[in-house]
């Protein structure tokens, strides 16, 4: 049996430095592959948020619209409780707000003359247009199918019910 000397065992432990740089390189590869996604999902996700606040908006004011006949009065108005009568009211218990930029949605109430009321709720906040490309251009595309990734200026959510949920650019 041979006998090793302890200086030439401890020589043999361990990694060698391309080796460490090839994992390295691994890791950074499948990070630049990660995060890239994960971003576009974040802001889909909160983009998805916002349209679900305003369909839950939309119903407050269609519940309300039922019970007394009329839309809440309102320019510019922020979208609360107090829209609908104050904090005991059957309508909207809480304020949502967008999860952009944590602002209140704002409501306006439009009566155009011999045309029924309606109204138009926006989020104030400025998306990303490629996470707006899916959308529906609303009263951009009058009679077309178009999105807002066919155009790429949209930077807006909205919500009219004639339309429902759209993009636009202001």
């Amino acid at each position: 049996m041979q006998i090793v000397p302890a200086a030439r065992r401890t020589a043999q432990r361990g990694f060698t430095l391309v080796e460490l740089m090839v994992v390295v390189a691994i890791i950074a590869l499948i990070a630049g592959i990660i995060i890239p996604n994960y971003v576009h999902a974040r802001r889909q996700a909160s983009v998805s948020d916002t349209e679900a606040n305003l369909k839950q908006i939309a119903t407050a004011l269609e519940l309300y619209f039922t019970d007394n006949l009329q839309y809440p009065a309102g320019n510019d108005a922020d979208v609360d409780p107090a829209l609908f009568g104050g904090t005991d009211n059957p309508y909207l218990n809480s304020t949502p707000t967008d999860d952009v930029g944590r602002l209140d949605y704002v409501y306006t109430l439009s009566t155009p003359t011999g045309q029924p009321p309606t109204y138009l709720v926006q989020d104030p906040a400025t998306y990303d247009p490629a996470s707006l490309s899916n959308l529906s251009l609303g009263p951009a595309a009058t009679g077309t199918q178009r999105v807002c990734g066919d155009v790429g200026n949209c930077t807006k959510v909205q919500y009219d019910p004639r339309y429902g949920i759209y993009g636009s650019a202001t």
